[in-house]
């Protein structure tokens, strides 16, 4: 027999970091500091360096929901 066993790419602390911050009202969610919490667990999952800078509240948003989408398929 053959048997898949599921394997994140995230550790659970990491997971517990990311789950702290999203539970937190939006205006903390997109200042650089929770960001920044942020890209720092998915560089430690994909070793990718993301060079987001977050001087603008659009393009914060919009890192955020491509976060979102990464860390939905991933956790």
């Amino acid at each position: 027999m053959c048997y898949f066993t599921y394997s994140s790419m995230l550790e659970q602390t990491d997971i517990q970091l990311v789950e702290s911050i999203i539970a937190l009202p939006e205006k903390e969610i997109l200042t650089k500091r929770s960001l920044s919490q942020l890209k720092m667990v998915k560089f430690m999952a994909t070793r990718e360096i993301d060079k987001e800078c977050f001087c603008s509240t659009v393009r914060r948003k919009v890192w955020y929901k491509d976060f979102l989408s990464w860390y939905e398929k991933n956790a």
